[in-house]
């Protein structure tokens, strides 16, 4: 059964095309990781390896891009289950709002486990990217 898990939305003060670029390089993730969750991780613009508490080591790669709008990232590995993240971004001017979401297929059983964690993962994202664009130096 799919399962849509979603962050805060965040208005960021930036443009929407600043957060597309900064979103479509994967080794700007590094940025938005917990330190506490994730090991391992190495990245090009284009891939990433990383370790996850609970889901072990798996890649990342961009599987979609709308200009401006949309970053889907498909991971590829031995997961218990599949999933991917999207970031919708909104362009509202000066600035723009952003909603991570994670796609999961999970049974009841895995949904009441790994629910919550994959809602603190996404939302941790979110929020350290408004604080990593907004305290960054032009």
């Amino acid at each position: 059964m799919m399962t849509e898990i979603q962050s805060d939305k965040l208005s960021i003060n930036r443009n929407a095309q600043k957060i597309y670029d900064f979103l479509s390089d994967l080794r700007n993730y590094e940025n938005l990781m917990p330190s506490s969750d994730v090991s391992d991780f190495n990245a090009t613009k284009e891939k990433a390896e990383l370790s996850l508490k609970g889901l072990g080591q798996f890649n990342i790669t961009i599987e979609e891009q709308v200009q401006a709008s949309l970053i889907r990232l498909k991971p590829k590995g031995k997961l218990p289950f599949s999933f991917n993240i999207e970031w919708h971004i909104t362009d509202n001017g000066d600035e723009a709002s952003v909603v991570g979401k994670i796609n999961a297929d999970l049974n009841m059983f895995m949904k009441m486990m790994a629910e919550p964690k994959l809602r603190s993962f996404v939302d941790q994202q979110a929020h350290k990217l408004k604080t990593y664009l907004e305290n960054e130096i032009d």
